[in-house]
């Protein structure tokens, strides 16, 4: 059978053409033109809003595309594209609930009141709110997390403890075996070690190290411990297999008294 790949139309942004950066704002404020509420989009635009509002206790619309702008920047998104950018992601915030709308002196103002996320996608990709329900919604709903959390520390905290001694060992093979080994500033080192001052040798964060994976989920710390074994198993390598430096010819020697030696050994005679 046949490859198959499947065509996706490419969007279509006709609709800005000759359109300035204001009527495209106000368009898609008035009437967003992309996202909803089900999937992952309520969370994703909450905390574009929430970067948004980063030092800033309101926005105007004179300043919101620039504010837009200067957030989430491209040199390829014209003016009206971003201004409907930041129409479509304020209308969602004020429609989904998190965002606050007022007038002052004739013109639209923005707030955010809470910024902590309202919204997160659940593990089968579902939105679900978090914050800003009913009293008793919110109570019931705080409840549940916090048992849901308190669950998920214990099988974090079990996982971490049985991987202990194999984490321990690896660091230990990977120092004996490559003593100046490096933990560098990037990738799963700076995700495992995000206090510390890397790059750095392992010898020298050892503690650290062998601690990191007690601060993962689960599925985090396979993946420390893979890689780890990874390291560990190329410093062995490199042990048994890699050929030895290949040894300089000592310089020779001069035989030859120098005058001074041989004028002491004359005197002696």
């Amino acid at each position: 059978m046949a490859w198959y790949r499947p065509r996706y139309d490419k969007p279509d942004y006709s609709h800005l053409s000759g359109r300035t950066p204001e009527q495209a704002f106000a368009e898609a404020y008035a009437k967003p033109n992309f996202g909803d509420r089900h999937g992952r989009w309520p969370e994703r635009v909450n905390n574009q809003i929430i970067i948004l509002f980063e030092g800033r206790d309101q926005l105007h619309v004179s300043d919101a595309v620039a504010a837009f702008a200067a957030r989430f920047p491209s040199e390829r998104h014209t003016p009206a594209f971003t201004a409907e950018r930041a129409g479509n992601a304020l209308s969602w915030g004020v429609r989904l609930g998190f965002l606050k709308e007022s007038v002052e002196g004739g013109r639209y103002v923005w707030t955010l009141p809470d910024r902590q996320p309202w919204y997160e996608t659940d593990g089968r990709g579902h939105a679900r709110q978090i914050r800003g329900l009913p009293d008793g919604e919110q109570a019931a709903l705080n409840r549940k997390r916090a048992a849901q959390e308190k669950t998920r520390a214990t099988i974090r905290r079990r996982e971490a403890l049985s991987r202990d001694t194999a984490i321990e060992a690896l660091v230990n093979d990977i120092i004996i075996l490559r003593p100046d080994a490096v933990a560098p500033d990037a990738g799963i080192w700076r995700d495992a070690l995000p206090n510390a001052p890397l790059p750095q040798t392992i010898l020298a964060i050892r503690p650290m190290v062998i601690e990191a994976h007690h601060a993962m989920e689960p599925r985090a710390q396979r993946d420390w411990q893979r890689h780890l074994e990874a390291v560990a198993y190329s410093a062995r390598w490199d042990a048994t297999h890699r050929p030895p430096l290949p040894m300089q010819p000592a310089p020779d020697e001069d035989d030859a008294l120098s005058d001074e030696d041989a004028a002491a050994l004359g005197d002696l005679g």
